[in-house]
């Protein structure tokens, strides 16, 4: 059974397993987690406690374990009250000027009348019953006052409490620890909400080209697996939502611009009776048929029985059943072939994050009617990308009178 007291926050722990973020080493890292998913909405929360105070509209659910009260419900909530309390150090978070002056202002009635919370404690013995409050609350997507969980959070709690496979998320999981094409507020963000319905569709419908049967199997195998950078690149568009259901779905391969490509069978050993299911007899006639000359005047040809010639015909050996065809090649300058080769360009190393934001750039212009700012960006992009270079390997990139040497000095 529970209990209702009104509890102070500063005796409130958040919880460092909260599903809505991946666990966390501290309550700082907690607070920075949920405030990195969605920064407008926790930010929102913050003033709307300064301006009205706490309001004791929902009991905040917490678990007694060994005398440490953790917040189940209600994290966001908690972790606002603490800023506004200064139980941590504002600066440490990105709080804008305008609310650290409101919290500035507050007067010593407003933290005497907002210093406690009223809580449903129950006991470690309760954890599966808090499990399913939780769950219904948020799991069935309700709408309510805060808004529900994220695809994220849902696969978290399924695969945590319900020991559901949720191949999506850990794969997931793995990509913002190992990928190679993400930014720190990428990997914070995305770690509570990411569009995790999408990766799972696309990866059920591309496994198979990694020579591995199932997602499950992606996600067990990742990072070693091949295709890495181009998986690492189609994530890191699923996540900035460049790819969505609609594209997913539709009639046009969305991998294929990314390098997953579909596994091309063998072309089956030539045999004669292989080249008969060609519709081509075996025997000497062959050049006859071909040609369109009459199998019964063998004299009207002159060209010898065994010859390849046909007569300026192309060879029946990529008749379609038989012969895998080879994908159409693009032109250098075709603005497809540019856009796949942004999307496989991946800078690494120290002092390249201007390229990658010059890169994100790139991929956004439309090349036609914008050509002089994308030879601009691409043009910063290889300034950068050379001073970069010199650096790592000490080059001097002054001359004797100490100007900068143009980008014309390191081609």
């Amino acid at each position: 059974m529970s209990k209702t007291e009104q509890i102070d926050v500063s005796k409130l722990n958040l919880d460092l397993n909260n599903f809505r973020t991946t666990p966390q080493k501290t309550e700082e890292d907690a607070i920075k987690a949920m405030i990195a998913i969605k920064p407008e909405r926790f930010f929102a929360i913050m003033e709307s406690i300064i301006d009205d105070g706490y309001l004791h509209t929902e009991n905040i659910i917490v678990l007694d374990d060994s005398n440490q009260l953790i917040v189940k419900e209600g994290n966001r909530r908690i972790a606002a009250m603490k800023l506004i309390h200064k139980l941590h150090k504002l600066d440490d978070y990105l709080i804008s000027d305008a609310l650290q002056q409101k919290i500035n202002k507050l007067d010593n009635n407003w933290y005497d009348e907002n210093s406690k919370v009223p809580c449903s404690i129950f006991d470690l013995s309760d954890t599966t019953k808090v499990d399913k409050i939780i769950a219904l609350t948020h799991g069935k997507g309700e709408k309510a006052s805060r808004f529900s969980w994220t695809s994220v959070a849902t696969a978290r709690h399924n695969r945590d409490i319900n020991n559901a496979s949720e191949p999506a998320l850990d794969l997931l999981e793995k990509y913002l620890q190992n990928g190679l094409n993400i930014n720190n507020q990428q990997k914070d963000r995305w770690a509570g909400d990411y569009p995790l319905t999408v990766l799972a569709e696309a990866l059920n419908k591309i496994a198979s080209r990694f020579d591995l049967k199932t997602s499950s199997d992606l996600s067990k195998n990742y990072p070693k697996i091949k295709y890495r950078i181009e998986l690492e690149e189609l994530m890191r568009d699923i996540g900035l939502e460049i790819i969505s259901f609609p594209k997913i779905r539709s009639k046009d391969d969305f991998a294929v611009p990314y390098g997953i490509l579909v596994p091309v069978p063998p072309a089956p050993p030539f045999t004669p009776q292989n080249n008969t299911n060609r519709g081509v007899s075996p025997t000497s006639n062959n050049t006859n048929q071909i040609s369109g000359q009459n199998p019964s005047k063998p004299n009207q040809s002159s060209t010898p029985p065994n010859s390849t010639a046909t007569d300026g015909m192309q060879p029946t050996t990529g008749i379609a059943g038989n012969i895998p065809i080879a994908p159409k090649a693009s032109a250098t300058n075709d603005p497809k072939f540019v856009a796949s080769l942004l999307r496989k360009f991946t800078p690494r190393g120290a002092n390249r994050q201007k390229v990658v934001t010059l890169r994100d750039e790139l991929k956004l212009l439309d090349i036609k009617k914008t050509p002089i700012a994308f030879c601009f960006l691409l043009r910063s992009i290889f300034e950068i990308s050379a001073k970069a270079y010199a650096t790592d390997n000490t080059i001097d990139i002054y001359d004797k009178k100490g100007i900068e040497r143009s980008l014309y000095w390191f081609c």
